[in-house]
């Protein structure tokens, strides 16, 4: 009997029993008319019950009850063993429930075990038991997400940290920690092994000027051009490193000698040779390279790296753009580079360095036109140290910059107190190192020199270096019109060494060149510079540019200088320098000079 069915078979039972009681009771009041009635009929119409009919019978209703309430009895005990079951199922679906409730929650301990001792942030897993429990394993899948993704962003800024540390973040080239550990592990395998290591100390010649004339994002992109050119020639073994501004080292393993890494150092500086093209500037790089070896000249990579340190700045005071092997006389000179630059720091600050003055002369006036100031220093125990000594020392320290602006100061109240005595206008040339005129606020510099000391702009001339347009073309040219638009003048100093380029002399509108002094040694045993030098005058004269020749030590230089159409000279055979250029002006030592010339005419 189902569930849906006991209802209605308890109310039938019902129904039959209330019949029944009733039956009885009615069944004993019409006993008597009821067998009255029945006497009427056929024996054979009737149904009887012990000769009496049955539906008659007073024991028809007590069974009918008694039927009916055993039925009730029987549905009674049937729904309670229904209501049992039901129970029962209920209960056995609860403890069925509790189990996966409870072998879930056992995996997801499990699971957390498991997560906490091997950390498996990226596994993810299935939903069981209960609606509570299920909630916390999707809260837990949750948590594993978030630690996943928290894990992943630790792992990659550890590795930024460890690009940080290690790795130079412009070139991505090792920096200086990482290569003392891998020259300290090349050392120690060179060792066990008995091979030569080198080490070259790599310094880019010049490279201020890009940095000041053309700003930090174009040297910074000229860096990276760099470390990749030369990346690309070395070995996967070697190590190049960036351990400074524009310094670069090289460990070279496994080589047979200095011959070695000699040829790897020339190769170098092949490779700098072809023009950089960083944000439309054209820029041309050279190099200073030092090389020491391991074991010859250190045993210790803190050592060694010192040693080729001291030989790439031989390299540069021997002329740049070459390389220097490190020797037992380079740690002496080392050492007294050293010295020499902290005592012209203080010859700077105490105006102890002076100025000396070489005459001009117009070669078609045959009187002086200018004086050229030149620096000196008299140390007071080294005695005088020459320029080509302590200018390269002020270069490489960043001291030319002071030592610039106070030659340039000292020239001008000089030429101020000669004009009182000569008898015409006599310019003063001051020479400008390209690392001032690659400053932004150089021409600002200069006219509040000029402001400060008086002297008319006109009788400035300002005598640059080749070098000095590495920083551009387009802004030197820029510079040089400002400079000369206020009445300055400028002239290109040393010209036909270096950097020489006639394509860009037409945009940089100066007043003059001056002749490197070589050409005046070779003109008369080469024939290819005496075209050369007429060739630049030719040029030089179409652009309304006076020529100058430096260097003049014979009569014939001067004869032929003025031949090929020189405008000025300028040299030991026409005046030394002197501490008193108003002494030659106070007895007219140009007029005397003028009536040489003339003889010589």
């Amino acid at each position: 009997m189902s569930r849906k069915s006991l209802p209605a078979g308890v109310a039938l039972v019902a129904g039959v029993a209330i019949f029944g009681v009733t039956w009885s009771h009615a069944s004993v009041v019409s006993h008597s008319a009821a067998a009255a009635s029945l006497n009427d009929l056929p024996l054979n119409s009737a149904i009887l019950l012990g000769g009496t009919p049955i539906w008659t019978s007073p024991m028809t209703g007590v069974m009918l009850a008694t039927v009916a309430l055993l039925s009730l009895a029987i549905l009674a005990v049937l729904s309670r063993v229904n209501k049992l079951r039901r129970q029962v199922s209920e209960q056995e679906g609860a403890l069925q429930k509790a189990s996966e409730t409870t072998q879930a929650i056992r995996e997801l301990s499990r699971s957390m075990l498991q997560v906490a001792a091997q950390r498996p942030y990226d596994v993810h897993f299935p939903v069981r038991g209960s609606e509570e429990v299920a909630e916390l394993v999707d809260g837990f899948n949750a948590m594993l997400t978030e630690m996943q993704r928290r894990d992943r962003a630790r792992k990659e800024a550890e590795a930024r940290l460890q690009q940080m540390v290690l790795f130079d973040d412009l070139t991505g080239l090792p920096n200086r920690r990482l290569l003392i550990d891998r020259l300290t592990h090349s050392l120690a395998k060179g060792w066990r092994e008995n091979r030569k290591v080198a080490l070259l100390y790599i310094d880019l010649d010049g490279f201020k000027l890009v940095n000041d004339g053309l700003g930090h994002n174009v040297g910074d992109a000229l860096l990276g051009q760099v470390a990749q050119r030369m990346k690309s020639r070395f070995r996967q073994s070697d190590t190049l490193a960036r351990i400074g501004g524009d310094e670069f080292t090289l460990i070279l393993e496994n080589v047979q000698g200095p011959e070695d890494a000699d040829t790897v150092g020339r190769d170098t500086l092949e490779v700098l040779k072809a023009p950089f093209d960083v944000d439309g500037h054209s820029i041309r790089m050279t190099a200073s390279i030092g090389i020491s070896m391991f074991p010859e000249h250190a045993q210790e990579g803190g050592q060694l790296l010192r040693q080729a340190d001291c030989a790439m700045f031989a390299a540069k005071r021997n002329g740049k753009n070459r390389v220097v092997q490190f020797g037992d006389g380079l740690g002496t000179a080392a050492r007294e580079r050293l010295m020499l630059e902290g005592e012209l720091r203080q010859a700077i600050e105490n105006g102890e360095i002076t100025l000396h003055y070489q005459p001009e002369f117009d070669l078609a006036t045959n009187t002086i036109v200018r004086f050229e100031a030149l620096a000196r220093w008299a140390h007071p125990t080294l005695g005088p140290i020459p320029p080509l000594s302590f200018i390269p020392i002020a270069e490489e320290s960043g001291l030319i910059v002071p030592l610039g602006a106070y030659v340039l100061e000292r020239a001008c109240m000089d030429a101020v107190k000669w004009q009182a005595r000569a008898k015409r206008p006599i310019q003063v040339a001051v020479n400008v190192s390209s690392v001032q005129f690659a400053r932004d606020s150089f021409l600002e510099e200069v006219e509040e020199t000029l402001h400060r000391t008086g002297l008319k702009p006109s009788l400035l001339q300002l005598e640059l270096t080749e070098s000095a347009t590495l920083t551009g073309v387009e802004r030197a040219a820029d510079l040089i019109r400002r400079l000369t638009g206020r009445g300055i003048g400028v002239a290109m100093d040393d010209f036909g060494t270096g950097y020489s380029c006639l394509s860009y002399l037409p945009r940089l509108f100066l007043d003059a060149l001056k002749l490197d002094r070589t050409f005046v040694t070779e003109l008369a045993v080469r024939q290819e510079t005496r075209a050369f030098v007429q060739s630049v005058l030719s040029m030089a004269h179409n652009l309304h540019m006076k020529v100058i020749v430096e260097g003049i030590e014979t009569r014939e230089q001067l004869e032929l200088m003025r031949a090929l159409g020189t405008n000025e000279a300028q040299g030991y055979l026409l005046g030394r320098p002197t501490a008193n250029p108003m002494e030659q002006l106070a007895w007219g030592a140009d007029l005397a000079r003028a009536r040489d010339l003339e003889a010589v005419s």
